[in-house]
């Protein structure tokens, strides 16, 4: 036990130090200055070594630039006349596609310098770069090579406020305990850093409490997030057994009151096509984009959310064994941020992954994330989940955002003490960088326009406190990965990543919150409110009985839409107060009328373009009519011209339940001979939105309102342990889906089918008698 501790101290010099507000509205401002502010420095200037050239060109600054081929550094002094905080603006082009170069400032990394594939030079700008008064020097190093090189910018910096505008969960049904771990996380933003550590695989070459026991002996405090993984655990090619990867996380999370994260390396067989099933040794199973510059597998990512292929069936099983283990922890009130699919661009642009989830570029992983986050939330009823999507800092990489809507957490995984040179056979050398990364973080910023908190998900070396705090890089947390046994590869304890001195240092600082400073009431089910300028989606939970939207006729916005009966074409303009998956329309009929019909129309935005969705509802008698706002679209139109591309429809379902205002209409009504009757008198008194059916939904075991695995799953936690769980009599009632009059797990199978699409209806609904 190391018994040396410093104390923690100097919390309101820090939280002073971090808690800065910019001076500017927002970010649009913060990465440009006027030109009359800026410093203009010539590459051709530059000392030059290996295969560089000064070329020359009409379009270049000074009519002079340098190119960069297969080896070399450029060295460039520039002097500026104050010390400060600057944006340095690179004029550069990637030769034949995007490429990245090793960049360091008065030798220390300011990361990698990403740019563009451009026959010109474009701006690239590295926000948040300390220089000193006087001389500094940049150095760019090859490590893609196959650039060119104008002149470099160097501008004012003003920091931007560090905020998320949306800082509560995507999932409009997330559980308590998640709304509530949102709510701290979003308190400490920009204020302090929550430390965290990766815990090794099940098997690795020492103990999982290896490094937590390293931190603790070293500085007296644990972690408070814990990194796990379910790659393993639900891979059907090494079993899917069970590694005790939840029962950590449970005592984690409810014995000790820590964080949990989790990442998904999902290995798939290299050789897919004659994949028939069960366990592989793992030399023939991979999670790489690549081995040898050749592809690691013949597994097709496009087909993975594509039902009916081979490769559906493989990843939905993964899935499956997932949601089982994500509802075991919802059912204790246990939230985890959820990091699938992570660092998909990989070495960036379209071709640079390193993983097979990535390997068919940006389009194909956003759908592929799409329906990851929908089949866990929707299809499973996985709610405690808080979603963190890897981003980079290059210009392509909002290309692979799946959007707002899909994300709760941005990540960034730094592993910039690592570099991998041509002139060193692209082996690993490790080289100490303690930098803070300022610019990546406040590059990440800029570029999802502060919409959530940025966080760092991975990391070698955590930095140091004075960097984060000198150079206000106000990451949300770290997370050490794990010691992986060599030097190369033990993060955490090798000192050519984290010093004893720096590691005593961050986790003894009252800038760092560990385990021990944790709230007691970090999961308290009554979550803050925070205030956001997010969508909210979150619906009512119980019977609606009076109309909870505000409702006005196109015509007359000053009369009530209930007091208004529709004209000869049916339109009005109805309001929700927010979005919602299903509505309710309570419909009523005049007498001679026994059959209407009607719409509900809607603009959505998708992808730059807007689409006109039409949602039929229909109605037999009077009463209240359930409209499912994506699965009741009739059709959908780009002007006039009607949409068959699937990929588009899907995407402007997914984009019709965020939407709170639509156009109402009715088509046709019809009197009990079945003849075209008038529509005026036809009157819809309100519309809202209700959680819960108006009559029995089938299925629904745990009477929670919807239908998914969990009711599957507690059915059977009846069976075996009537004890402590019971379904109540509206339970027993709707839990009986296979029609037997008794509640069986084959109840539970049944459910299981259904959500699966192994069957279309339940057997419930064709007995006699059963309704």
């Amino acid at each position: 036990m190391y018994s040396g501790f410093f104390r923690k101290a100097g919390a309101a010099a820090m939280s002073a130090a971090m808690a800065f507000t910019g001076s500017v509205a927002g970010l649009a401002n913060v990465f440009t200055t006027a030109a009359a502010d800026s410093l203009v420095f010539e590459f051709e200037d530059a000392t030059i070594t290996g295969d560089i050239t000064v070329e020359t060109s009409s379009d270049a600054s000074g009519g002079s630039y340098l190119k960069m081929t297969d080896s070399g550094t450029i060295t460039l002094p520039f002097n500026v006349a104050e010390a400060g905080t600057y944006n340095l603006v690179f004029y550069a082009g990637g030769i034949g596609s995007a490429k990245q170069q090793n960049l360091s400032l008065n030798g220390t990394s300011l990361d990698t310098l990403a740019i563009p594939l451009s026959e010109g030079f474009e701006a690239v700008t590295m926000p948040s770069v300390k220089l000193k008064a006087g001389e500094n020097v940049i150095t760019i190093t090859k490590s893609w090579g196959w650039s060119t090189f104008d002149k470099l910018e160097v501008l004012p910096f003003e920091y931007p406020a560090i905020t998320a505008s949306q800082p509560v969960p995507t999932d409009p049904k997330a559980i308590a305990e998640a709304k509530s771990l949102m709510a701290y996380l979003n308190s400490v933003y920009g204020k302090n850093i929550i430390s965290g550590q990766q815990e090794i695989y099940q098997y690795g070459p020492h103990g999982l409490e290896t490094e937590f026991e390293y931190l603790y002996d070293l500085t007296g405090h644990y972690p408070a997030i814990r990194g796990f993984d379910y790659g393993n655990r639900c891979c059907e090619l090494f079993g899917a057994a069970d590694d005790g990867t939840n029962s950590r996380i449970i005592d984690w999370v409810k014995t000790k009151g820590g964080i949990a994260t989790a990442s998904f390396h999902l290995n798939i067989p290299k050789d897919f096509a004659s994949y028939t099933g069960g366990q592989l040794p793992f030399e023939q199973t991979t999670y790489a984009a690549k081995i040898d510059d050749k592809p690691a597998s013949d597994f097709v990512t496009a087909n993975a959310y594509k039902e009916g292929t081979k490769e559906y069936d493989y990843y939905r099983a993964a899935l499956e064994r997932l949601a089982g283990d994500f509802l075991a922890l919802q059912e204790q009130g246990i939230p985890v941020i959820w990091r699938p699919l992570h660092e998909a661009e990989g070495g960036g642009g379209e071709t640079g992954s390193w993983f097979w989830w990535g390997k068919e570029g940006s389009e194909v992983y956003k759908n592929l994330w799409i329906y990851t986050y929908k089949t866990l939330t929707e299809d499973f009823g996985c709610h405690n989940l808080i979603w963190e999507w890897n981003s980079y800092n290059f210009d392509t990489s909002p290309n692979w955002y799946p959007g707002d809507e899909y994300v709760d957490i941005i990540g960034y995984d730094k592993y910039n003490c690592t570099k991998y040179l041509a002139e060193n056979n692209w082996q690993p050398s490790i080289q100490h960088d303690d930098s803070a990364i300022a610019s990546t973080f406040y590059g990440i910023m800029e570029k999802y326009g502060s919409t959530k908190m940025v966080a760092m998900a991975e990391n070698d070396c955590f930095s140091t406190v004075e960097n984060l705090v000198n150079d206000k890089a106000g990451w949300l947390y770290f997370c050490t990965w794990y010691d992986g046994g060599s030097d190369n590869n033990n993060f955490l304890s090798n000192p050519n990543f984290n010093t004893k001195e720096d590691t005593i240092a961050m986790y003894q600082s009252d800038y760092c919150i560990t385990l021990d400073e944790l709230p007691a009431d970090l999961y308290s089910t009554k979550a803050p409110d925070v205030s956001t300028t997010s969508r909210s989606t979150t619906t009512t939970t119980t019977t609606v009985t009076e109309p909870i939207t505000t409702t006005t006729h196109e015509n007359d916005p000053n009369k009530s839409f209930a007091d208004i009966n529709t004209d000869a074409t049916g339109k009005m303009t109805i309001t929700f107060e927010e979005p919602a998956e299903t509505v309710y329309l309570r419909v009523d009929l005049p007498d001679g009328v026994t059959y209407a019909n009607g719409g509900l129309g809607v603009s959505v935005p998708v992808d730059g373009k807007y689409y006109w969705a039409n949602i039929m509802w229909s109605a037999k008698v009077s009463g209240d009519v359930p409209v499912d706002l994506a699965k009741d679209i009739l059709n959908v139109t780009e002007d006039t011209v009607e949409v068959e591309d699937e990929t588009v429809i899907e995407a402007v379902k997914a984009a019709v339940v965020k939407q709170t205002k639509f156009e109402g209409q009715v088509w046709y009504a019809s009197d009990a001979a079945g003849k075209e009757t008038k529509k005026n008198g036809i009157v819809i008194s309100a519309a809202y939105t209700m959680k819960e059916e108006p009559h029995y939904l089938w299925g629904d075991a745990n009477c929670d309102g919807e239908l998914n695995m969990a009711d599957a799953v507690f059915i059977m936690q009846c069976i075996t342990n009537p004890d402590k769980y019971q379904l109540t009599d509206k339970g027993v009632k709707q839990a009986d889906v296979d029609g037997s009059g008794d509640i069986t797990n084959k109840d539970a199978l049944v459910i299981q089918q259904f959500k699966l699409n192994i069957i279309k209806v339940f057997p419930v609904l064709n007995v006699e008698g059963k309704s």
